[in-house]
């Protein structure tokens, strides 16, 4: 394992006219990368406090390359999580005990990825998840894996109106569970689905990609105890089609809480919404305000009104940049997330945001061999406040990394 060191930066919210554009590229650029060094120097008068990052594995590609999807944590504290596979490695599914090994639980033997999203769903130490490319059509499947790595598809998508290319899935803890499409149902713009083994798949509802939305691209639902569940959808819904917020009732009906415009609110929301139980949701989208923006923190009632928490923006690179995933919150109320890019090496950072809606950079990504570069998913917290989380690229071996950051 190896153990890093870094300062907390706080940076106060930005509030920039106009509308975002998303960064369609990993690689550095020029003006970037003079932002960042603009960003640094001003970061000097900010006030620190040390961190500590911890690289608890780095994958070597034998045993999985590209982690993506969020971790999930048993009572042990045992991590589950997967990996897509990378040139010529196939994809695993994987258990890293505490200061332990890193055991691979199941790994495709084709050399072909295994496209999971979501976390994985822990029930009784068997896991269930979603493939997005498996089944018997290549439309994605619902699996069950054992944890001795007995691995079995437990529902093949068809594609038609059932739905193709699932996201993460929930369960209501009564055997059922719930989840979107990408693409598939009547009109190819994905589905909300429930599926109950031995059962099968039911569409709850159908995106027709108008005002309702379209393509739930990588976010699970989030379902509250009266049934209803609420979700995003990363495009459609509006005249520049940027996404929206929607609820979806147990008989199936459908309200969009809110149509994103890619201007105060930002645009193409992409992670999981949490809860905080009081009737408030928390994501993430991907575009930000104006040229400049780059994702945002927001708040959103189950009424529908959404309030903009944090805005990323290239003018202040350090604060990091482009959020892929969403969000987690402990026992304070506070926000803790990732960024793709951005931050002192432009490799990405783990933020905080607390109730005052301060932005805090925990951890700053250095991409190089003892670090890890590039988070795409977002992190989980246990009950010390510990947070747990996966990095795409990076470590000893550039094929990503399991890293903790303790406060």
């Amino acid at each position: 394992m190896h153990t890093e060191t870094s300062s907390v930066q706080i940076h106060t919210p930005l509030d920039l006219p106009g509308r975002g554009r998303r960064r369609l590229t990993v690689r550095r650029n020029l003006a970037f990368a003079l932002a960042a060094i603009i960003a640094l120097a001003l970061s000097a008068v900010r006030p620190a406090v040390a961190q500590t990052e911890t690289v608890l594995h780095s994958f070597s590609g034998e045993d999985g390359s590209l982690p993506g999807p969020r971790l999930t944590m048993d009572s042990a504290g045992n991590l589950y999580g997967s990996t897509v596979g990378n040139d010529g490695y196939p994809g695993t599914i994987f258990k890293l005990p505490p200061k332990g090994q890193l055991q691979v639980l199941y790994q495709l033997t084709d050399n072909s990825r295994l496209f999971t999203t979501g976390k994985l769903v822990l029930i009784n130490g068997v896991l269930f998840g979603v493939d997005q490319t498996g089944g018997e059509s290549g439309n994605g499947s619902i699996f069950r894996l054992t944890q001795s790595g007995v691995f079995t598809v437990l529902y093949s998508f068809t594609g038609g109106s059932d739905g193709a290319f699932p996201n993460g899935v929930i369960t209501d803890g009564r055997g059922n569970f719930y989840g979107t499409t990408n693409k598939g149902g009547a009109f190819g713009q994905g589905t909300v689905y429930e599926f109950t083994p031995g059962h099968g798949v039911t569409a709850l509802y159908t995106f027709t990609g108008g005002s309702d939305g379209g393509e739930s691209f990588d976010a699970a639902l989030y379902r509250d105890p009266q049934g209803n569940l609420y979700g995003t959808t990363m495009f459609d819904g509006g005249f520049i089609s940027l996404g929206v917020v929607f609820k979806v009732t147990p008989q199936g009906t459908e309200t969009v809480l809110h149509t994103f415009e890619g201007d105060s609110d930002g645009g193409s929301p992409k992670g999981s919404l949490i809860s905080d139980g009081k009737g408030n949701l928390y994501g993430t989208t991907t575009l930000g305000k104006d040229s400049k923006g780059g994702g945002t923190v927001f708040k959103i009632t189950t009424a529908g009104v959404l309030t903009e928490l944090y805005t990323f923006s290239a003018s202040d690179l350090s604060a990091g940049y482009d959020p892929n995933a969403g969000l987690a919150m402990d026992t304070q109320g506070d926000l803790f997330g990732t960024t793709f890019s951005g931050g002192s090496s432009n490799d990405g950072v783990v933020f905080e945001i607390n109730a005052e809606d301060v932005e805090s950079v925990l951890h700053n990504f250095t991409g190089g061999d003892s670090d890890g570069s590039y988070p795409y998913s977002g992190v989980i917290i246990n009950s010390q406040g510990d947070l747990f989380g996966t990095t795409g690229f990076g470590g000893a071996f550039d094929q990503g990394t399991v890293f903790e950051v303790t406060q």
